[in-house]
């Protein structure tokens, strides 16, 4: 008992550290000197809203969170940030000294989970952002806290109400309208104070969060598409759940938050493809790391696990691959359409793309080129083959065999299935839909051997009863 209080003192002196002395950071620090931000907090690091953002990356993650438009939300892939609001431009990890990324010197100090602010990896691409509420110095406050530390709680820990308007505030630009914002509260123990709760989100995003409500009165309990919440207006979906006490879910009424539909687990038990860790077509799962470090106790980075390539968890479909420490480097590991520099030229109507065999990246071709075509079964959609001859890009012909259409990979799961598909054959791919005033062609349906041959069957047995009773009137009458 006595080295368990002793750990607790140790660890609320290391987070308040900066009250006992001086904490001139004398500029940018860390990876905020990485990333080039034009200006520091009196900390170090960025200014909250002031990181660079590189448009080659923002555009393909776009592309990326286009293509699975007509995926209900439950399956659709959202690059998360872990302990989003724990982050030292918010003044969290004030004394931190550990440098990003791991293995760290063993006794530095690691206490914010992010870098950057909640803007600033919403602005990255990061669509997935979590919250720990704890009603603490008579708020309800954001703060990584264990269920019974709440000792360590302070003052200037961020209010819950401020994080929710930050998120509504990046919504709010005209920019930012459609895109879709998954919220995840990790409350530890019932707190009650719904008030404190519910009352910030019905202030900032109101009739925009997708509730319960909607789930199973409006839509019998099954997940609408992405562009089924757009044509709805909703674009904030909030969901808790608890990794510690007693396991049980707080929904504070079910007003405007659901229950945890996801299995949340620690990355170091993520095992790659195509094992992909468990997940199925049918499950939801969120791996999440953890860089956090404190010297001789516990280091996050061999308990959990830190992301370090998106791709990896992206190309086994799994729904919430929750990161630590989210900057521009470890964004770019989740594009796996666009090669860097492409669209090489504007995109247009008429714009043909290709997937190169070389490094299974997009590229604009030449339409005329003849290649093999990307063919994806109508019913199952992780089933990829080629066309059986190559041609030039053409939406105005049936390329693909029966059951199978010319299309285009809507997540990394089917991309990485069309890359074993085609065999390091370079391949049109139909990214035509997603085009400036794309209009759809018409085409006749193809008809399949098995009905085809149905019809046959049927069109002989008429012409063979036809034909017999056209010889008994000749004979009768001849």
């Amino acid at each position: 008992m006595e080295l368990s209080i002793f750990l607790k003192l140790t660890f609320i002196f290391l987070l308040n550290w900066n009250k006992f002395g001086p904490n001139d950071a004398g500029g940018c620090q860390m990876l905020s000197i990485d990333v080039g931000c034009p200006e520091c907090t009196y900390n170090g690091h960025c200014v909250p809203g002031s990181v660079p953002v590189d448009t080659w990356t923002s555009f393909a993650l776009q592309t990326q969170r286009e293509l699975q438009i007509d995926e209900p939300f439950y399956h659709v892939s959202i690059l998360d940030a872990h302990n989003a609001y724990n982050n030292r431009a918010d003044g969290y990890g004030k004394n931190d000294t550990c440098a990003w990324p791991p293995p760290y010197n063993e006794l530095c100090l690691g206490v914010a989970n992010q870098e950057f602010s909640i803007t600033d990896m919403l602005n990255m691409g990061i669509r997935g952002v979590e919250l720990d509420n704890w009603f603490c110095k008579e708020e309800m406050r954001l703060a990584h806290l264990g269920t019974d530390l709440r000792l360590a709680c302070q003052e200037d820990d961020k209010l819950f109400s401020e994080g929710i308007k930050e998120i509504a505030d990046w919504l709010n630009k005209e920019t930012n309208l459609h895109e879709i914002v998954r919220i995840y509260i990790n409350e530890k123990q019932d707190q009650g104070h719904d008030e404190l709760v519910n009352g910030p989100i019905e202030e900032y995003l109101g009739s925009r969060v997708f509730t319960p409500r909607d789930l199973n009165e409006t839509y019998g309990g099954v997940w609408p598409t992405i562009r089924q919440l757009r044509k709805d207006g909703k674009n904030v979906v909030i969901a808790t759940g608890s990794t510690a006490g007693s396991g049980e879910l707080y929904t504070h009424g079910d007003v405007f938050i659901h229950k945890l539909f996801w299995s949340d687990r620690r990355f170091k038990l993520f095992t790659p493809y195509p094992e992909c860790g468990g997940k199925t077509d049918e499950n939801a799962v969120r791996y999440y790391s953890d860089s956090t470090h404190w010297p001789l106790i516990s280091d996050g980075p061999t308990n959990v696990g830190v992301v370090t390539d998106y791709w990896e968890l992206l190309k086994c479909r799994i729904q919430y691959p929750a990161g630590d420490h989210v900057n521009p480097q470890l964004m770019k590991t989740a594009v796996f359409t666009w090669a860097e520099g492409e669209p090489s030229s504007p995109l247009l109507s008429n714009t043909c793309v290709m997937m190169k065999g070389t490094d299974n990246r997009w590229y604009v071709g030449e339409c005329d080129e003849e290649m093999y075509y990307a063919c994806q079964h109508v019913h199952d959609l992780n089933n990829w083959i080629l066309s059986e001859h190559r041609g030039p890009y053409t939406l105005t012909e049936h390329v693909c065999p029966p059951y199978y259409k010319f299309s285009v990979p809507q997540n990394g799961y089917r991309h990485q299935k069309l890359i074993e598909a085609s065999r390091g054959e370079s391949v049109w791919i139909n990214y035509s839909p997603w085009l400036p005033y794309y209009e759809e062609p018409s085409l006749e349906p193809l008809t399949t051997p098995k009905s085809g041959s149905a019809t046959m069957h049927v069109l002989w047995k008429i012409w063979i009863v036809f034909a017999a009773a056209t010889m008994t009137n000749l004979i009768l009458w001849g």
